[in-house]
């Protein structure tokens, strides 16, 4: 019998002797315990829930009710940023998917680890491409900006209104004169409009197109809006100015010089022709009104009356001093007597 009783007493002390010396301190955080299996953070969770028709319920037994952390301190959120989505406002409103996505700096990545690649998996009663149904779903240019409901392969749509926020009116420097600009050039391939001023990009996730300020970079690298004249002697040196919203530099609105040509000298009154170098107001269409590029004649051309010049210019301006052809007026050639020239 006392042998059986050593026995018994002797065996928590085995166990102990075998799992720890209690004079060496560990040296190593303890592993943590997990109770899912082997790939369940790469698609097997996602598959587990799908079954469950997305009933995260057991989820928050240790994830917590908001699947932040809980007891297991590991949260879903870390990598499912807007899930669960709530019942209700997450279409629109102010805490929306836009907000979501605004406030998020627009990373997509959130939304494809359920909604897959594409953003087309369903998921409970609904996939992105529900209410994304044109060419892109989600990353369609004009999701965030300009008209949502039309082709976004066309350009006008792309462009606001409507700004990132929402903004809709001309006076707002998201909006401005966007459309006014790419209406200007009806017979010009849109896309080399828009690169007069910005770097277009060529998909959702190129480099520079989402930053933190949601502001368009300026860059004005076309080849219109610095467009050297006076034999290369004048480069425009473009800017614009973001406190007041103005342009300034450009030759689109008046920098630059015609030098005077032998052909056409008897119209000139001095050795060269000149804009006026206008600083217009981006949000402030009277700002780019007639004669705020150049005078009616422009400085060294002989004085006309406005009227006169459709005599030279046919098919650029009408008698009543109305341009009849936008894709003539402000192209980097000179329109006279039905010839077309570059700028010298």
């Amino acid at each position: 019998m006392k042998s059986i009783i050593l026995l018994l007493t002797a065996i928590p002390l085995i166990f102990l002797a075998a799992c720890s010396d209690p004079e060496i301190a560990p040296t190593a955080p303890q592993a943590r315990v997990s109770v899912h299996e082997p790939g369940w953070t790469s698609t097997l969770h996602g598959n587990v829930l799908a079954a469950k028709q997305y009933d995260a319920s057991e989820c928050r037994q240790c994830h917590g009710n908001q699947l932040d952390g809980g007891i297991s301190a590991v949260s879903c959120k870390s990598c499912h940023a807007s899930f669960p989505h709530p019942a209700t406002g997450w279409v629109v409103g102010a805490n929306s998917h836009i907000a979501f996505l605004r406030n998020n700096a627009y990373n997509l990545q959130s939304c494809q680890g359920c909604h897959g690649q594409n953003y087309d998996e369903v998921k409970i009663n609904n996939s992105c491409s529900t209410c994304h149904t044109k060419p892109g779903g989600p990353e369609a240019c004009n999701t965030c900006h300009g008209n949502s409901d039309d082709d976004p392969a066309v350009l006008t749509n792309v462009a606001p209104p409507r700004g990132l926020n929402g903004e809709t009116a001309a006076t707002t420097p998201a909006v401005g004169a966007h459309q006014a600009h790419l209406a200007y050039y009806p017979s010009t391939a849109l896309a080399s409009t828009c690169q007069q001023c910005h770097a277009l990009p060529q998909n959702f996730a190129a480099a520079g197109h989402i930053d933190p300020d949601g502001n368009a970079e300026l860059l004005f690298n076309g080849d219109l809006a610095k467009l050297a004249t006076e034999g290369g002697a004048r480069v425009p040196n473009v800017s614009y100015n973001a406190a007041n919203n103005t342009c300034a530099g450009t030759y689109c609105h008046g920098n630059w010089g015609l030098l005077k040509s032998p052909k056409y000298d008897f119209i000139y009154i001095a050795d060269k022709m000149e804009g006026a170098s206008a600083t217009p107001n981006w949000t402030d269409a009277a700002s780019a009104a007639c004669e705020t590029c150049h005078k009616l004649p422009p400085t060294g051309h002989h004085p006309f009356d406005p009227p006169d010049c459709a005599t030279c210019h046919i098919g650029v301006i009408d008698v009543n001093g109305n341009i009849i052809d936008d894709a003539k007026h402000v192209n980097g050639k000179v329109n006279v007597f039905l010839e077309e020239y570059p700028m010298f």
